[in-house]
């Protein structure tokens, strides 16, 4: 039996992950200085504390896609720099890697930004009702949830609204929640997230 076309397929999918949630890393940083400014004050407010605690604030709901349309425009400046050096060959519509270059950045970047925290209310509901505290990380099952939730509804949206191949879907189940994990980690360490 040959997993070799498994392989390639698998890893070819995770770097397309990777990229993919890059610009939400980007954003995410971004969006942690932006709320600092008076500008975004206004909009430090729960969104319902009883549905969704009070940590879950119309500042997420409303950055998150701003700083990711942002970030998914300037790597999308940073793909027309390197792709003539690194693939001239390459079309969106064939070989197998999915580039910001291919979707309008707005389009993309204000769906994906919103859908990703958006997809964090369910899961915040039902914490809520079940008494668990917003951000505990003590039981390992409920911060793997707190990290798929977002992740799923992307992926949702990548499949029934851009398209995405199934596979590429069907990896992102396991890779990306484990990448926003580590992204989490990171802005931590970096002091961006308590």
């Amino acid at each position: 039996m040959n997993l070799l076309p498994f392989f390639q397929t698998f890893f070819q999918d995770s770097y397309n992950i990777l990229w993919l949630l890059c610009a939400l890393f980007i954003a995410g940083v971004l969006e942690a200085f932006l709320w600092k400014t008076p500008l975004f004050e206004p909009f430090n407010k729960p969104i319902n504390v009883q549905l969704f605690g009070a940590n879950k604030k119309w500042r997420g709901l409303i950055s998150l896609p701003l700083t990711h349309a942002a970030s998914v425009f300037c790597l999308q400046l940073v793909e027309r720099v390197l792709l003539p050096v690194l693939l001239p060959e390459f079309a969106c519509d064939r070989g197998g890697l999915i580039l910001f270059s291919c979707f309008n950045f707005l389009e993309y970047g204000l769906l994906v930004g919103f859908i990703f925290n958006l997809s964090e209310l369910p899961n915040s509901f039902i914490k809520r009702r079940l008494n668990i505290p917003p951000g505990d990380e003590s039981n390992p099952v409920f911060f793997f949830i707190d990290h798929m939730d977002s992740t799923y509804g992307t992926l949702i949206l990548w499949y029934f609204y851009f398209k995405f191949p199934f596979h590429i879907i069907a990896v992102g189940l396991l890779v990306a929640p484990l990448l926003f994990m580590l992204a989490t980690w990171i802005r931590k360490r970096l002091g961006l997230k308590k």
